[in-house]
């Protein structure tokens, strides 16, 4: 069974290259920090270590070829110590969050503050977006792009080769500091005239359908951008309301630029669209899409969206299923060794901690899989909890007589 297993999963996986890079959501005056993304490394042992500021708490960690990790703490800092199989390059995943020390004013981000992770072996290449409330600003350090998200922005940093440090201050000391100086602080362009600067836009094409092709592509810019605010102008009330707009423009940077095809138009303007959202890390989704005009403007009243489904060979479908039906049996018995004989033993979370997050899931509705993932090889599926669900990515690994759970992510369902 396991040779077969893995002939069946080497045969259909398909290359891909991961893009390094980092998100940071950042509060200065509460010092609370959040860390999430990838980073490409070359080590030349397979023992390895990462230093993070003192309070960070890590809640995910890999690598391609990870063996265990473990956390130590001290008054220095958080080191993540982890172990290799193998040499050569190694994407590592990670998130971490914490508190550092409040700033009313200033910060600054660098080496001395591990706003970062400081690794043993060195990065190919530092590429960040720092998440700021819009009252503060960078002072020192290299930005290429500015984003506004709602009161929040976004600071794409120079992608640099060694560790990036920034300096920030509040705006209100941003202007004290320039009238110390004897500079004049410019005022502030309206909104309005800014735009008014702009060229005069094409006519829009004729045709509703036309129309609502420009609409998915705005849709698309908004949601590369994660724009909160030209979302939630693209959305109805209704789906307003509910938070699709927000939960949209939380899409993890990592997962890089989405691009979107049309696949099914309908023969009536105001059908349903199908639409495939492709990401640069690799994952694909599809979205059900309609569209209705008020006022002379056209925005989505209805939006379904579930992972993309490649072509998988029936016997994979049944072994995953199979699968999933022996993790609930063992979960409605509360049988933890039945459990945890289904865990990978490079299992990527703590195996207590898991065990005891997929106890308190067991309890509801049967888990529907939605949708077997071929890169990464993962089973996902709905688990109802409640009035809400979240989606379970069950990431899967080969055994000797069946599937083994080697990762588990959750994401929750607007």
């Amino acid at each position: 069974m396991r040779r077969s297993l893995a002939v069946l999963l080497l045969c259909l996986l398909l290359s891909a290259t991961a893009a390094a890079s980092i998100h940071v959501f950042y509060l200065p005056e509460s010092g609370f920090l959040r860390v999430s993304g990838e980073v490409i490394l070359k080590p030349e042992t397979a023992s390895q270590s990462l230093l993070l500021f003192p309070e960070a708490h890590v809640t995910e960690f890999w690598a391609d070829s990870l063996v265990e990790y473990s956390v130590e703490r001290s008054a220095h800092g958080t080191a993540v110590i982890f172990a290799l199989r193998e040499l050569g390059p190694q994407t590592i995943t990670f998130s971490y969050e914490g508190l550092v020390e409040p700033q009313l004013h200033e910060a600054v981000l660098g080496r001395d503050q591990l706003w970062l992770p400081e690794f043993t072996a060195p990065v190919e290449e530092w590429t960040v977006v720092l998440q700021l409330p819009e009252e503060w600003e960078v002072a020192a350090g290299e930005v290429v792009q500015l984003d506004a998200e709602g009161t929040f922005q976004l600071i794409h940093l120079a992608p640099s080769a060694g560790y990036p440090t920034v300096k920030l201050l509040s705006r209100a000391a941003a202007l004290e500091e320039l009238a110390q100086n004897g500079e004049a602080a410019a005022e502030p362009v309206e909104e309005e005239e800014a735009e008014a600067e702009l060229p005069t836009e094409s006519p829009r094409p004729t045709g509703i359908a036309s129309r609502i092709q420009l609409q998915i592509n705005r849709f698309t810019r908004a949601l590369n951008q994660r724009s909160l605010t030209e979302l939630s102008e693209l959305l109805s009330p209704a789906l307003q309301e509910k938070g699709l707009a927000q939960y949209l423009a939380s899409l993890p940077m990592y997962f890089g630029t989405v691009t979107s095809e049309v696949v099914q138009v309908p023969e009536d303007p105001s059908g349903t669209y199908v639409v495939v959202f492709s990401t640069e890390r690799g994952p694909r989704y599809t979205a059900a899409m309609a569209w209705q005009e008020t006022a002379g403007f056209l925005q989505m009243y209805h939006f379904h969206l579930t992972p993309a489904a490649p072509d998988v060979p029936q016997e994979i479908r049944d072994s995953c299923a199979q699968f999933v039906q022996d993790l609930q049996a063992a979960l409605a018995d509360q049988d933890r060794s039945a459990l945890e004989a289904l865990f990978a033993p490079d299992l990527r979370q703590d195996p207590a901690a898991t065990a005891d997050l997929l106890f308190a899931l067991a309890e509801g509705a049967q888990w529907e899989i939605v949708q077997i993932s071929l890169e990464p090889f993962a089973v996902i599926v709905v688990v109802p909890t409640g009035s809400t669900s979240l989606l379970l990515q069950l990431d899967l690994t080969p055994g000797l007589y069946h599937w083994l759970l080697k990762g588990l992510q959750i994401v929750p369902l607007p």
